[in-house]
């Protein structure tokens, strides 16, 4: 029945954008583990983030020891391997990758609001509820030849497919990956105040990926740049 919706729609679409470009997506979505796990609760958050805004000290002239925060997109592995490191893909261009290049010291803010849970339980994004997360430690720039470099552009390309284009589309900005080095992590995931699971829980949590609740699946037509977005579920 779903595949049937999927033809039909890229039929009726196609009537109306000449040489218009088909793409499906499918997006699994996998309820929280329980609050009382906060080891587990954490690494679902930084698997199941897309993004998420990076913390540093200000390091240009003009924003000198200011706060400062900048949205990056985000993958600690492939979709269905998590490593709970969180990697980052940005060019040396970016003012933001310069600053905290230099002062490494940050902290990585992720949150459930991004995803459709919150929204279904009509949970607004300061609600404890709709978990979030920071991660404080060091921000570490891979070199070329680090074993890691790999793992990193495999996380990330494979969770944000767009990311193979930008060296087209964008030439000249030499693109790089990093990644979070976790010292201190803090969860608020309901009422009650905050949460502290250490860097050994964190780590050896193993999120499961063996129950899918909801495939949803999305048909994206590209036409002389105008994106047009249909989703239906299954």
């Amino acid at each position: 029945m779903v595949f049937a919706q999927f033809i039909f729609l890229v039929i009726f679409i196609s009537q109306f954008y000449d040489n218009a470009e088909c793409i499906s997506f499918f997006h699994f979505t996998q309820d929280p583990p329980p609050v009382r796990d906060i080891a587990l609760m954490s690494r679902y958050i930084v698997h199941h983030s897309d993004w998420a805004t990076l913390s540093y000290l200000g390091n240009q002239s003009f924003m000198d020891g200011m706060p400062m925060g900048r949205v990056y997109s985000v993958s600690d592995g492939t979709i269905n391997n998590s490593s709970g490191v969180p990697y980052i893909m940005a060019s040396p261009m970016d003012l933001s990758f310069q600053d905290v290049v230099k002062t490494k010291n940050c902290s990585l803010v992720l949150s459930l609001a991004q995803s459709d849970y919150c929204k279904k339980k009509s949970y607004d994004p300061e609600d404890p509820r709709c978990a979030q997360l920071t991660l404080t430690g060091k921000f570490v720039k891979l070199d070329k030849d680090d074993p890691e470099w790999n793992v990193a552009k495999t996380a990330l390309w494979t969770r944000h497919p767009v990311m193979r284009k930008w060296h087209n589309l964008v030439p000249g900005h030499h693109w790089q990956f990093a990644k979070i080095n976790i010292e201190h992590i803090t969860l608020i995931d309901t009422f009650g105040g905050r949460k502290y699971p250490t860097i050994a829980e964190y780590f050896k949590a193993t999120p499961t990926f063996n129950y899918w609740p909801k495939l949803r699946h999305s048909v994206i037509t590209v036409k002389k740049n105008v994106i047009i977005d249909e989703e239906f579920i299954n």
